[in-house]
């Protein structure tokens, strides 16, 4: 008998309700408190209210995703085709990340990534594993030579876990080579770009203002970090939510081991409206 069976509509839904719940809740708290220590920090107004602006307008896209029905493996090529533009694209210092649209410069691998997780989990379920494979492996080697080590890490975690959950010994065949040689390509190309305090280092400016406000700041960005595990309950979309919870800790708390951004609490664009649509690929039919 199929565990999948086993669970009634009603507990599905409810599986569905908590996350969402909780996703939207510790999210826009972890913006709202990194937006707060920015302020206290005599950041000019356009800067702090530009996190908050990004999560409402993400909330309203979010809210009108989830009606369309994207054929999975098409988006995976017109995600990969759209993350390959950086390297075409100007660079600061040699690193290759961002896209410019007007004043705005996109980070594409915090827009696209999470979403791409979700759909390659379909794609698999759906057509097998090549197309899924080679989109990763494409994906992987962007992320390798632009240099992007906190997005190339959280992406090897996530497929990773995504393998473990499934059970997949034969994913993890390929999996596991193909990351470390594209983690030693990217180490070999070390970032030159200096931090900055309002991006990489908002959890030390809210501690300078309040341990307290630092506190809230982490933990709020580690429950939304956590929050798709409440999809663990059903069977079919546990292998995604185990996956995109594991892509949201790495990222999210890259910080901690060198100067990489600060989703959601710092500022960034691309990390609120690519988390969002993430979470939003999960519950989308």
């Amino acid at each position: 008998m199929h565990t999948h069976s086993l669970a009634t509509p009603i507990a599905a839904a409810r599986y569905e309700r908590n996350f969402i719940v909780a996703f939207t809740v510790f999210s826009l708290l972890a913006v709202l408190l990194g937006a707060a220590a920015m302020a206290a920090t005599d950041a000019a107004p356009g800067l702090w209210l530009r996190n908050p602006l990004a999560w409402i307008v993400a909330l309203a896209l979010c809210a009108g995703l989830r009606r369309l029905r994207l054929p999975p493996a098409w988006a995976l090529v017109v995600f990969t085709a759209v993350l390959a533009l950086t390297l075409f694209a100007p660079g600061q210092a040699g690193v290759h990340r961002w896209i410019g649209i007007g004043p705005v410069q996109l980070n594409v691998a915090a827009l696209v990534t999470p979403f791409t997780l979700v759909l390659a989990d379909r794609v698999v379920r759906r057509d097998g594993r090549s197309a899924y494979a080679i989109a990763i492996a494409v994906m992987a080697g962007i992320l390798a030579w632009q240099p992007d080590m906190s997005q190339l890490g959280s992406l090897v975690a996530a497929l990773l876990v995504w393998a473990g959950v499934r059970r997949d010994g034969r994913a993890l065949r390929w999996i596991v080579p193909f990351a470390l040689a594209a983690l030693l390509v990217c180490a070999s190309r070390p970032d030159p770009l200096d931090a900055v305090p309002y991006v990489e280092g908002i959890l030390h400016l809210a501690a300078s203002v309040s341990p307290m406000l630092a506190l809230g700041c982490g933990l709020s960005l580690l429950l939304a970090c956590l929050s798709p595990l409440a999809l663990a309950g059903d069977v079919d979309r546990r292998p995604a939510a185990a996956a995109l919870a594991a892509y949201f800790v790495v990222s999210g708390f890259a910080w901690l081991f060198g100067a990489f951004p600060v989703p959601l609490a710092g500022y960034g664009l691309s990390f609120i409206v690519g988390w969002m649509v993430g979470a939003t690929a999960l519950v989308m039919k």
